[in-house]
């Protein structure tokens, strides 16, 4: 093969071997000088041959020193690799261009990278007419904008050559990145500023010969930098320094061996078993599985009161060791510990992170083997959907046994399409064969009407969030005769969707919301996801446009705070959105912001650093119904910005709609609120009379945009619950608890976590990958004991009654001998727990007056008289007079010694009805406490005051609430009067509460009857059809005839009857005195209104 020509610039021709010096070193550390850094250096010489074979012999270095006073020292690599290094490898050479590379099987990709990273230094494409210009240039990185500058050397008579490459500008970028599946790419956020710059700079001395241009040496600097983020002055620095320099030629020539060349790519770096490796502890991996034992060993065998800051990293060492295991590796290790639990623990928590196939191979063989319990399976599977390596295999997911276990079942079905997801995102295309399984159940299901299976399916598609679903979600959506949440979960799984293929989902999810004959929450649900598409200035403004003739006001709640919320984003990739919505808002009436929490809202709060590239953003949508007392369904989400990329970190989901139908249906509302539990459980049953197809709620959890969990609470859960409730389980499991905690318990546990390993792997200059990672690992240990000393570390402690002071007490007389961290927190404790130590008086909190009491018709004379004061006044710290009811005590003893955590008692004085909780923070400088005092004034009547702050001072409110009957209808009063409060809870409360004086509400008859005596109304009787008590006061005048009129006048008379009695043969007893009904204030009279309201004439009653 003649590969080696270069007409214009190297020569590289004749008989001849050049041999050249070559030197690579590799550095990362902090950027100022002088500061320690690690590195790698390789020393060799480079032969190359002009007929295109050509031979790199090396000699590798590793560094073991600290740079730049210590010397390198030769590694074992060398002698590991010697073998590979020697042998010839093929290049194709034109005109300053490499071309294809050549080598036998043998040699592995991670020799053929090192090589490209010789060849790349002769990557040169010079031009004859142009001294400064700028091009696209292929190389081991990518394809990106390098700039030449060429120069003529007088003194020397060399031509000088400077190539400078911009590494963030790349059109194709080779670079690999694991853990960020689920991001995306923002192109905004790289615009503004680059948190990860780099820049290669190469400069050759070219020397003018009879076959050409020779280089006589070629030096290259990279330099990769990325900001700390504690201090943005501050930056991690890798550095890659090559140096080429011209020897000598020979003319001993380099033979091939004999075998086989074959194709090995370009000069493109190719990537091999990078990902298995972690850099955050660089191991030698010799023999997998006994390094797995040996880490097991040392895992499993520490005790939890040992577990410190190196067990994190043994266990990402056990991960690491793990995805290098092969099959016959796991079994043999599995069928040794399998029997011993703290083992076998250890195992199933590493699996999840090794990420390999083979690891997903083992566990569905051990699975079917029946060697895991459901527990074990499910635990293990939900995790690893998104670590494991994608493929095509659906033997587990489709299995007979999977697909009997409904929980299972619907955690590996979303799990295949999360790896459905991940699959076709490395992909170039998606697979049909791999879409195809299940759309053949979305038609399938879709056929049968099964909408248990139809929100399944729905929810697999939305995980994969491929294009090509879009037809079967389309096919479902158009049949009306499915129930609301299959509507609601066909439209929610078009929002991952919405983010690749925005104008295809715009076209399906905008009529949805411009159909006013849809249910309002499918319209609301619509607008959320046709905002995933990130919607144009045009389409806002034309949405702002249809607002304004929206008569749905729970439609046009959301949409306006959405808007509103959108215009205030600080979000990079909502950027242009936000500009669309600061125009949107303007067009539209500022009325719908004066609408009650009863609406449906949208919020959004968000906040971004530019230096860093580094954000978070919390979302929430509240889609509400203002005839029922919660909302039909609530959405929140956290999405994160993280250097040029953007995830839903986590999203939640919940629809309880049909807990309120089952409610109404119910004499829940009727009944005696003495009887708690049994009337819940009678609503639980009456939900049996609704509709099979409408579950009583839903809950959904999404992580990283992939839905990993969901329950429908349908009629069997129903059955299963009441008949769990029914036969006195609950009642056993607490007595069981109870003694349990009497007789005093200890639980140990240890959890291990790989909470974050997200790397980004790039090749450098040399041919080196270079990676940027963080990894967070945690073992999370837990230890409780109840009746038991304390111990230090994470302790959740829990004292029972009398015997809770006695020991406490005991332990408090011996202060001197306890350690010094402990003695804050029993010094604490001796406050709220020694017994007859102080004075009532000096231990008062607060003191409680007479509540004026409203007059009524039920009986209150006698419980009206007994003040609050009575009960409550006395003011007494009850720990004086009473023990103790419980204590618990929660604390964190952190390294520095410091305290955290709270403690909490309780205290009960039967005689007086009167109950204590005392909550206060254990830390040495921390005053905070909170103290609730509460009373029962008798049977209906009940008080309590709670104050919080430093000292229990700071804020304060106080809560009166009365119970009774008018007849059978149930009555509730309730009183909330507050001191200073914090402002967050002023603001809120402003929304949901105003002031209404005495006015009282009852059901009566096939109506509402509403007395305001204050008001001058003794009754007003709304019968069925007049107040439809769903908030939507546009459509509310409607006649009994069914018309729909602006006017209030129209509409009350046309609900007037005409009087039978009490002047009925000359009028009405109605007259119509004009009043005023202002939301403003009476001074402003522009915003004053007139209405006419209908008063009982003088004699009728």
């Amino acid at each position: 093969m003649r590969a080696a020509i270069m007409a214009l610039t190297i020569a590289l021709v004749g008989s001849q071997t050049y041999v050249y010096k070559y030197e690579t070193l590799l550095l990362t550390g902090l950027h100022q000088e002088g500061l320690a850094k690690a590195g790698i250096k390789i020393n060799t010489k480079v032969f190359i041959s002009a007929v295109s074979e050509n031979t790199y012999l090396y000699k590798f270095f590793e560094y073991s020193g600290i740079w730049p006073t210590d010397a390198f020292s030769p590694t074992k690599l060398t002698s590991a690799l010697g073998t590979q290094l020697q042998i010839p490898i093929k290049f194709e050479y034109n005109n300053g261009a490499v071309g294809g590379i050549f080598a036998p099987s043998e040699v592995p990709t991670t020799i053929i990278n090192l090589h490209r990273g010789i060849l790349n230094i002769l990557q040169l494409n010079l031009k004859n007419t142009e001294n400064i210009y700028e091009i696209e240039e292929a190389g081991v990185q990518g394809i990106c904008k390098t700039q030449y500058l060429i120069r003529e050397n007088e003194k020397t008579n060399n031509i000088d050559v400077t190539k400078s490459i911009d590494l963030i500008h790349c059109h194709e970028r080779i670079v690999k990145d694991v853990g960020l599946t689920y991001m995306e790419n923002c192109i905004d956020c790289q615009e503004e500023v680059r948190s990860l710059s780099g820049v290669a700079t190469y400069n050759y001395i070219l020397n003018q010969t009879p076959g050409g241009v020779q280089i006589t040496e070629a030096r290259v600097q990279e330099i990769h930098q990325f900001p700390h983020l504690s201090d943005i002055g501050d930056a991690t620095q890798m550095e890659i320094r090559q140096t080429l320099s011209f020897l000598d030629s020979i003319a001993t020539p380099i033979n091939p061996i004999s075998a086989e060349y074959l194709a090995r790519g370009s000069l493109q770096y190719e990537f091999s078993t990078e990902t298995l490796w972690s850099n955050i502890q660089p191991v030698r991996i010799s023999n997998p599985q006994a390094q797995i034992v040996d880490s097991l060993n040392h895992l499993a065998t520490t005790k939890l009161e040992e577990v410190r800051g190196d067990v994190p990293l043994k266990f990402i060492r056990l991960i690491q060791f793990m995805r290098f295991g092969s099959l016959d590796d796991f079994e043999g290790i599995w069928s040794q510990f399998k029997s011993r639990p703290n083992f076998r623990k250890w195992i199933l928590d590493a699996l999840p992170s090794v990420g390999s196939f083979v690891a997903l191979k083992f566990i569905k063989k051990t699975f079917f083997a029946g060697d895991l319990s459901i527990l074990e399976f499910t635990r293990v599977l939900l995790p690893m959907v998104h670590t494991v390596t994608a493929d095509l295999d659906t033997g587990l997911v489709l299995s007979q046994k999977v697909q009997q276990i409904p929980g299972v079942r619907n955690i590996a079905m979303l799990g295949y399409g999360t790896m459905i997801a991940r699959y076709c995102a490395e992909a170039a295309v998606c697979p049909v064969e791999l879409l195809k399984p299940i759309h053949d159940i979305a038609a399938e299901v879709t056929a049968k009407a099964d909408v248990s299976a139809m929100t399944l399916i729905l929810k697999v598609l939305g995980n994969a969030g491929q294009p090509a679903s879009i037809k079967p979600i389309v096919k479902i959506l158009s049949t009306t005769a499915f129930p609301l949440n299959i509507q609601v979960n066909a439209i929610l799984a078009l929002k991952a969707i919405a983010k690749k293929e925005h104008k295809q989902v715009q076209e399906v999810v905008l009529p949805i919301f411009l159909n006013k004959d849809l249910h309002p929450e499918v319209r609301m649900v619509s607008w959320i996801t046709l905002f995933e598409t990130k919607p144009s200035i045009g389409l806002v403004t034309t949405l702002a446009r249809t607002l304004q003739e929206e008569t749905n006001l729970q439609v046009a709640s959301l949409a306006y705070s959405h808007i509103k919320a959108l215009a205030k984003s600080a979000s990079p990739d909502l950027a242009k959105v936000a500009m669309a919505c600061n125009i949107a808002i303007k067009m539209l009436s500022p009325n719908l912001d004066k609408l009650s929490y009863q609406y449906s809202e949208a919020f959004l709060l968000d906040g971004y650093q530019n230096p860093l590239m580094i954000g978070a953003a919390g979302s929430a949508f509240i889609i509400n119904d203002a005839a029922t007392i919660l909302p039909r369904a609530v959405v929140a989400k956290v999405r994160a910005y993280l250097a040029g990329a953007a995830a839903d970190v986590i999203e939640v989901g919940v629809r309880i709609d049909g807990v309120q139908e089952a409610l109404l249906k119910s004499q829940f509302l009727n009944e005696d609120w003495r009887v708690k539990m049994k009337q819940v459980l009678n609503a639980l049953k009456g939900f049996k009379s609704l509709p099979n197809k409408q579950p009583l709620g839903s809950i959904y959890v999404k992580v990283f945009g992939q839905e990993i969990a969901f329950l429908d609470v349908d009629q069997a859960v129903v059955d299963q619950a009441t008949k769990f409730a029914s036969k006195g389980y609950l009642s056993e499991l607490a007595v069981g608890a109870l003694k349990a905690l009497q007789n005093g318990i200890a639980l140990q546990y240890a959890k291990p976590f790989l909470i974050a390993e997200v790397r980004r792997i790039f090749p450098s200059a040399a041919g080196v990958p270079l990676e940027l990672g963080l990894y967070t690992a945690a073992v999370v240990a837990a230890n409780l004991k109840a009746n038991g000393p304390a111990v230090e570390g994470l302790e959740f402690e829990v004292q029972l009654g009398p015997r809770a002071a006695k020991m406490l007490l005991k332990e408090i007389n011996a202060i001197t001998e306890t350690p010094k961290v402990r003695r804050s927190i029993l010094q604490k404790l001796r406050e709220i727990l020694e017994n007859g130590q102080r004075k009532i008086n000096s231990t008062r909190f607060f003191n409680y007056k007479t509540f004026p009491y409203p007059k009524s018709s039920s009986r209150s004379s006698s419980s009206s008289s007994r003040s609050i004061n009575s009960h409550l006044s006395k003011g007494r710290f009850l720990g004086g007079s009473v023990p103790p009811l419980f204590a618990f005590i929660a604390q964190v003893v952190r390294v520095d010694h410091k305290l955290l955590g709270y403690q909490l008692a309780a205290y009960l004085d039967k005689p007086t009805s009167r109950v204590q909780i005392i909550v206060a923070s254990i830390a040495e400088k921390d005053n905070w406490k909170m103290i609730v005092d509460a009373g029962l004034l008798s049977k209906r009547k009940a008080a309590a005051k709670i104050a919080w702050g430093a000292q229990g001072q700071h804020y304060s409110a106080t809560i009166r609430v009365e119970t009774g009957h008018s007849d059978s209808n149930p009555l509730a009063h309730l009183i909330v009067k507050y001191g200073k409060m914090p402002s967050l809870i002023i603001n809120y409360a402003k929304r949901p509460f105003f002031d209404v004086g005495n006015i009282q509400i009852v059901k009566k008859g096939q109506g509402i009857s509403l007395h305001a005596p204050d008001y001058g109304l003794q009754e007003v009787f709304y019968a069925t059809g007049q107040c439809r008590a769903d908030g939507e006061i546009k459509q509310d005048y409607r006649t009994p005839t069914g018309y729909l009129t602006k006017s209030p006048m129209s509409f009350a008379h046309s609900w007037v009857l005409t009087a039978e009695s009490c002047l009925a043969t000359r009028r009405s007893s109605l007259n119509h005195p004009e009043i005023l009904n202002s939301k403003y204030d009476k001074e402003d009279l522009k915003e004053t209104e007139v209405h006419v309201a209908c008063h009982c004439t003088e004699g009728c009653v």
